[in-house]
Parts: C-alpha cells; structure tokens; sequence
C-alpha cells in the first residue's frame, strides 16, 4: 500500500497487515468512529505508541466505547469518522 501511495504522490497512506485487514498508515496510528463506538486495529502490525495508548486510555476515560480488533478496509470507508494520530511535540490528530 505504501508503494501505491508513493505513485500517487499521497502524503499518507493505509497500510494493510498480511491478512488485509488495515494496520496502521505509514506515519501514524488510525482509529475509526461508528455508530459511537471507537475501533483500532489491534497492535499486533502496528507500532503500539504512546500517543495510541493515550487516545485509547481517554476514550475509555469519556466513557465511549473502544474496541481494538481487526478492521476491515471497507469498515474504514463505511465509518462515520477517521482519524489519524502521531506525536511530534504535542498529539496531533487529523479527522477525515
């Protein structure tokens, strides 16, 4: 996926785990909004940093829903939010 989205001059692009199921993107974790639940993929072939543990502790902590587990591709695109998250000098989070 990476080379895919190189050739079409993407910033950032979804990566897939061997089995498919989306992973993380190449610079950042990715988490997924529907029905009010909020879904990650597990850290099984993504980094498992800090920034992803903090986000989930305050899902938790907010008292919305959160489920780490495998997600489909078209999970993604039928979600009702997307964001991505990393850690430069404070968390950024991009929505889509």
């Amino acid at each position: 996926m990476q080379i895919e989205g190189n050739n079409a001059n993407a910033n950032d692009a979804i990566m897939l785990d061997k089995d498919g199921y989306v992973s993380e993107t190449n610079a950042t974790n990715i988490f997924l909004v529907k029905k009010g639940y909020v879904l990650t993929p597990h850290a099984d072939y993504c980094l498992p940093g800090i920034t992803r543990a903090t986000i989930m502790e305050l899902v938790v902590k907010e008292k919305f829903e959160l489920m780490e587990r495998r997600i489909s591709l078209s999970e993604f695109h039928a979600a009702d939010e997307v964001s991505c998250c990393f850690f430069i000098e404070s968390i950024y989070i991009e929505y889509f």
